[in-house]
């Protein structure tokens, strides 16, 4: 995208735009980082509206999961039952991830994933430095291609089979949780929607989805969410609740289905524009660098053999045959 594009959106979004940040340390964490959505004493879910009595709450529920580096932010608003739907949506989200989990190093629940493929292809993180992680491949395998000219690597890969409305469903209950609670009432049908587990109540209604690509050494270390919700006095024909999470190198953009606010005055589903939400770096970075993918997640079919990349550049290329062999 060029950068005047993305002036132009930024300054559409702080003119129509009320915005919720919210930043998530993943490394050095100490129990003061810890933070807690709701009362501990006192439970509802915010999903189904069932209260302790009606329900159970034994489960530690995370508001942003754990495959995502999340190890501080707990939901006491999430009963046991819709964190078993949750964790549905969470198995695709990490098959859809499953790349790029393991190439950019993002740690979850037992660190970071190593991958692998049928055509030879391991990447596996080193356990003491974080920065350092090894490649095997097959030779002429075509999973790792070098190019000299511009002192760049290029890893191919392929994600596990996942269904695309359950991963823009985990985005979306992502959102939810963090979502202040005087927002609530106008997603009534939108949490009735991520519960819905047969994925039956789209209504043809397409599920956009913006990547962000972000080059250089991890710039989002920690997880950073921008949880914008259009003004009440916002003339603007666009969505009323958007979603942007970044982790690592990438960030995703949703908008947030079904909002009643999103409806004109005889009840039908508007036509609305969706524009990229630029991240803190992407007027810091060459015009040439700046990658946002538009994508629809709108199927429920499951995806099988996606292939995706990514690109590594190195300034130094040093010989570690002999490094590798005493290892």
């Amino acid at each position: 995208m060029i950068k005047s594009e993305l002036k132009k959106n930024m300054e559409f979004y702080i003119n129509n735009y009320d915005k919720t940040t919210l930043d998530l340390k993943t490394e050095n964490i100490v129990n003061k980082d810890k933070m807690f959505i709701g009362n501990k004493n006192k439970r509802k879910c915010r999903f189904c509206g069932k209260e302790k009595g009606e329900t159970t709450f034994k489960k530690i529920a995370h508001a942003i999961p754990e495959l995502v580096g999340n190890k501080i932010l707990i939901s006491f608003e999430e009963c046991d039952d819709c964190n078993q739907i949750f964790s549905k949506l969470e198995n695709e989200l990490a098959n859809y991830l499953s790349f790029e989990r393991s190439t950019i190093g993002i740690r979850g629940k037992t660190g970071i994933p190593i991958y692998k493929n049928k055509k030879g292809l391991r990447i596996e993180h080193d356990k003491e430095n974080k920065n350092k992680f090894t490649i095997q491949d097959w030779d002429n395998s075509g999973n790792v291609i070098e190019d000299i000219t511009d002192s760049s690597i290029t890893i191919k890969g392929e994600r596990n089979p996942y269904i695309p409305i359950a991963v823009y469903k985990c985005f979306v209950k992502m959102a939810l949780s963090i979502m202040p609670n005087c927002y609530l009432p106008y997603f009534w049908e939108t949490f009735d929607w991520i519960r819905e587990e047969n994925h039956s109540l789209t209504e043809n209604m397409p599920l956009k989805m913006f990547e962000q690509f972000i080059p250089g050494p991890k710039p989002f270390i920690d997880i950073e969410m921008i949880l914008a919700i259009r003004k009440c006095t916002s003339k603007e024909k666009s969505p009323f609740g958007i979603f942007l999470i970044c982790i690592g190198n990438i960030c995703y953009q949703v908008y947030l289905p079904f909002a009643g606010p999103d409806t004109d005055d005889d009840g039908q589903r508007e036509n609305l524009k969706f524009l990229t939400l630029p991240s803190k770096y992407t007027l810091e970075i060459p015009e040439d660098d700046i990658h946002s993918i538009p994508k629809d997640f709108s199927s429920s079919e499951r995806v099988k053999g996606e292939k995706t990349n990514i690109t590594y550049s190195y300034d130094e290329k040093v010989d570690a045959t002999k490094e590798l062999k005493n290892e």
